[in-house]
């Protein structure tokens, strides 16, 4: 080679470019003197030995990073090196992306994905697959185009030996196949679909082992309505039932503005006219401006911008998988002993005579109720179906509600026998059931009709999320949830002050009577009789949800977990406080004594005095 003159190369790249060595020969040299093995970098002097100059070049690593330019007179996908001085330079012309053996165009008004389509979406992208695959014969790639619906179809070269299928997007190349893979991190838009799915589709025996890549703009929204990014939806397909990957499809975007929303993968299986969003089977990553959707199945996949109502929204799965786990063992055993108490409840007559029992017992059914809804929905919100879930919410917010107004109700009847009223009042008890039964099933209905219930998403930092069925507006759920709850917890707090203050003035008076008769100057400690007393006014009152309006900044996880813990086992300590006051329900009518032991005996349940109202 002559340092005084440019030569220039020109490599073809196809599908991949050539690895192969190239030597510069220079004078008169011996071939088989050369040691190849000693071409590893970009430029190597291998041998030299008086009019000999070789000089070896490593293709691979010298042009990889190369720079892309504008070279107009150039029809072809060409690395360019050029050497003046034994130093390289390599640029690329062309384009990073693969040019298609056939370009198809389709017609909209047969197949549609659009916003007014009715059908369904499954149906539509196995007819489209159908039809392009017809028509591409044995050529092996192929771009769709259906109005602004793309497509990209690819088909393996060696179907015994595949490899992983990568897909970028831009508004320049729209939906492309990438050639350079160097060039990757350049687009906006990146799809991988690995050698393990095309492996999987192989082992069906279906006829053509193919993926088909389609980005849907303006898809059919879901029924909540829900902000997708970048109003695209991608659906990828293989003809067949690709599933539990280990090597997932990825499909990541950058440049996400995270700022109001945060982003979470969904897919949906296709099934029906409007999609049904769910984050089994894809996990969300990502950092910075970029989100990732790491996805073990095939289907249709979008990123769904959730509002950011709260910075600390977000909770750590860990924490997540603890309280659900807690919460789960905790209403469990609360069922089963509520579940007894009613038993029991049914078995003694005496107590069914008292009002206060049977206002005890309706906070218990409710109880029992919310429970169990608490338990079934999450299976109710897996299983896809819209209106059962919407039911089941609804369900669970009337059981919520009804609880919230036994709480009023139980504090309503505690200041009833603590006041000197003595004129009797009629259906009194009949009048308290339809106050706790009534209202929030007329609530409830009118949030139903005002499309208020659907499937919720709970985040967590992995982006495998929990889903169930609630209020989907976050509005309705501060203003008729916590805020009646406010309401409700300012009286039973207040009634829960005054009984204590009662307890211990009655207390006080007791002891008082009890030295006076015997003469001692021992001092009456409290009992256990006296501690479940006022755990049980706690529970009965619902005092410890109050715990809910602790869950900001800094308190938010302890609050979580002492909520979750105190509320999830409220039926079990109601239960041991029945058991307990039960014992004593209507001694006070039996016995017309007013020593002070009976005074005492009606301290175990201070609101179990028989009053007619």
């Amino acid at each position: 080679m002559n340092d005084n003159v440019q030569y220039q190369l020109n490599i073809t790249r196809n599908d991949i470019r050539p690895k192969a060595k190239i030597f510069f020969v220079t004078g008169k040299c011996n071939m088989t003197k050369v040691n190849v093995s000693k071409c590893e970098s970009d430029l190597i002097e291998v041998y030299q030995d008086g009019d000999c100059n070789i000089t070896c070049l490593n293709t691979e690593s010298a042009c990889t990073n190369a720079q892309y330019e504008n070279c107009s007179y150039i029809t072809t996908n060409d690395d360019f090196i050029e050497f003046q001085g034994q130093k390289p330079n390599c640029s690329k012309c062309g384009t990073p992306v693969q040019k298609v053996e056939l370009e198809i165009k389709l017609s909209n008004t047969t197949i549609s994905f659009g916003k007014d389509s009715n059908t369904d979406k499954a149906e539509v992208m196995k007819n489209l697959t159908s039809d392009v695959l017809a028509q591409m014969g044995n050529k092996t790639t192929a771009s769709v185009s259906l109005g602004e619906v793309q497509g990209i179809f690819v088909k393996p070269k060696d179907k015994n030996n595949p490899e992983t299928a990568s897909f970028v997007y831009s508004s320049d190349t729209k939906l492309s196949i990438i050639q350079d893979k160097t060039q990757m991190d350049t687009y906006p838009t990146l799809i991988s679909v690995p050698k393990e799915a095309f492996e999987k589709a192989k082992s069906q025996n279906i006829s053509t082992v193919f993926t088909a890549v389609f980005r849907i703009p303006s898809f059919t929204k879901d029924e909540m309505n829900s902000t997708v990014l970048k109003d695209e939806v991608y659906s990828i397909d293989m003809g067949a039932e690709i599933a539990n990957l280990t090597n997932t499809i990825n499909i990541t975007f950058k440049s996400v503005d995270k700022k109001s929303a945060t982003p979470r993968c969904f897919s949906w299986s296709g099934s029906g006219s409007k999609p049904n969003w769910t984050t089994e089977g894809c996990n969300t990553t990502g950092t910075g401006e970029s989100v990732t959707c790491e996805c073990e199945h095939l289907t249709f996949f979008a990123v769904l911008m959730i509002p950011n109502t709260d910075n600390t929204s977000i909770i750590s799965s860990a924490d997540l998988s603890n309280l659900t786990y807690i919460t789960s063992i905790g209403c469990g055993l609360s069922v089963f002993f509520l579940c007894v108490a009613l038993f029991m409840h049914f078995l003694m007559r005496r107590a069914r005579k008292s009002e206060a029992a049977q206002i005890l017992i309706n906070l218990l059914v409710a109880l029992v109720l919310l429970d169990l809804t608490f338990l079934t929905n999450e299976y109710v919100a897996n299983t896809g179906n819209i209106i059962g879930c919407k039911l089941m919410a609804g369900f669970m917010h009337y059981c919520l509600l009804c609880t919230f107004t036994w709480f009023g109700l139980e504090a309503l009847h505690l200041c009833l026998q603590l006041a000197t009223i003595s004129n009797p009042k009629t259906h009194y008890l009949l009048k308290v059931q339809i106050a706790g039964w009534a209202p929030p099933a007329i609530v409830v209905t009118v949030l139903f009709f005002m499309q208020k219930y659907n499937r919720l998403v709970i985040q967590t930092d992995t982006g495998k999320d929990v889903a169930m069925c609630w209020i989907i507006d976050s509005s309705v759920h501060y203003v008729v949830n916590i805020g009646y709850y406010s309401v409700i917890f300012a009286f039973t707090f207040t009634t829960f002050v005054v009984m204590l203050r009662w307890i211990v003035l009655l207390k006080r008076t007791t002891a008082g009577h009890k030295k006076a008769a015997s003469g001692s100057g021992k001092r009456t400690g409290t009992g256990t009789s006296d501690i479940l007393t006022i755990m049980g006014l706690c529970f009965t009152l619902g005092v410890t949800w109050g715990f809910a309006f602790f869950a900001y900044g800094a308190l938010r996880l302890p609050s979580y977990y002492i909520f979750t813990i105190l509320n999830s086992f409220q039926g079990f300590f109601l239960f041991i406080y029945y058991y307990k006051t039960s014992k004593f329900i209507g001694d006070s009518t039996i016995s017309a004594e007013t020593s002070n032991t009976t005074e005492a005996t009606q301290m175990e349940n201070p609101y179990e005095k028989q009053k007619n109202f």
